[in-house]
C-alpha cells in the first residue's frame, strides 16, 4: 500500500514538473530568446515559446488537477483577460500625449480610458459578485487573496507616482497625470469599499487581513530594494577609493605644441603655407 502510495505521488510530481513547471521556465526563456538571439527569425520563435508556455500554465487545472500549483495557473487564466485590458487602457494613456517617441492619436486616450475601466470592473467583479476564481464550488482560489489586495494596492501607489512624475518631469502632460490620478482614486476607492464592504464568498474581515499582509509584502520590496542599492553604491564607492592612484602625465613641451598647432592649422586650413 505505502508503495502504491509512493508511486502515486511521485507520478503526480512527474507530471506537476512535465506540465506545470516547464511551461514556466518556458515564458522566461521564451522571452530572453527572442531578444537575445541575433537570427532575424528568433523574436516570433521566441514569442510563440512563451506564449505556449501561458497556456499550458493556464490549462494546469485539467492537465495536472491534483498539483498544488495548479491553482496559481487557474488564478492566471481568470485575471490575464482584464489585466490585459488595465495594461493595455495605461499605455494608450500614456503615449497619446506629447510624447517624442510612439506618439499615438488623441482619441486613442478615450479607449485607454475604457479599456482600464472595463479591468477594474472585472476585476472588481470577481471580489463583490458571482465571478471569483474557484477551484471547487464555494472554495476560493488561495492565490486571489495575494493577488487582489496586492494589486489594489499597487495599482493605486504606481498611478500617483505616475501623475507626480509627468507633472514634474513631462512637458504638457497635465491630462495625463490627471488621468492616473482619477486611476488611483479609484484604486484607492475600490481598496476602501473591500474594506468594508462583503463579498459572495470573501468577507471584509479576511480582505483586511490579507490587506496587511501585502502592506508587509511591498514594504519588504521597497526596502530591499533601496537596500541593495545603498549596498551596490557602497561597494562601487569602497573599489574606487581603494584605487591606486593615477600617474601624473608630464606637460607637453614647446617643440610638441608647435608641432600640434601646425597639424591643425595644416587639417583646418587656418595656417599660414
Amino acid at each position: 500500500m505505502n508503495i502504491r502510495g509512493f508511486g502515486r505521488g511521485m507520478d503526480e510530481m512527474l507530471q506537476a514538473f512535465l506540465l506545470f513547471w516547464i511551461p514556466v521556465s518556458m515564458v522566461p526563456l521564451g522571452l530572453w530568446y527572442s531578444m537575445s538571439s541575433p537570427l532575424q527569425s528568433s523574436p516570433l520563435r521566441g514569442r510563440f515559446l512563451a506564449f505556449a508556455g501561458i497556456v499550458l500554465v493556464c490549462l494546469s487545472p485539467w492537465t495536472v488537477p491534483s498539483s498544488p500549483s495548479s491553482a496559481a495557473g487557474h488564478l492566471l487564466g481568470a485575471i490575464i483577460g482584464p489585466c490585459l485590458l488595465i495594461m493595455l487602457g495605461i499605455y494608450l494613456i500614456s503615449f497619446s500625449g506629447n510624447v517624442a517617441v510612439g506618439k499615438l492619436p488623441r482619441s486613442d486616450r478615450k479607449i485607454g480610458v475604457l479599456m482600464a475601466g472595463v479591468g477594474f470592473v472585472w476585476l472588481a467583479g470577481m471580489h463583490w459578485w458571482i465571478l471569483t476564481p474557484q477551484l471547487v464550488p464555494n472554495e476560493v482560489n488561495p492565490y486571489w487573496y495575494v493577488f487582489w489586495p496586492t494589486f489594489i494596492l499597487l495599482t493605486s501607489c504606481l498611478a500617483s507616482c505616475s501623475a507626480v512624475t509627468l507633472l514634474m518631469i513631462g512637458e504638457r502632460r497635465k491630462a495625463e497625470a490627471n488621468t492616473m490620478f482619477i486611476v488611483s482614486g479609484l484604486s484607492f476607492t475600490v481598496l476602501l469599499l473591500g474594506l468594508n464592504i462583503d463579498g459572495p464568498l470573501v468577507k471584509a474581515d479576511e480582505f483586511r487581513e490579507h490587506l496587511w499582509l501585502a502592506v508587509a509584502d511591498l514594504a519588504g520590496i521597497v526596502v530591499g530594494s533601496v537596500l541593495s542599492i545603498l549596498v551596490f553604491a557602497l561597494v562601487i564607492y569602497l573599489y574606487e577609493r581603494n584605487l591606486p592612484e593615477p600617474k601624473a602625465i608630464t606637460p607637453p613641451t614647446e617643440s610638441e605644441l608647435k608641432q600640434v598647432s601646425t597639424l591643425i592649422s595644416a587639417h583646418i586650413g587656418g595656417g599660414e603655407e
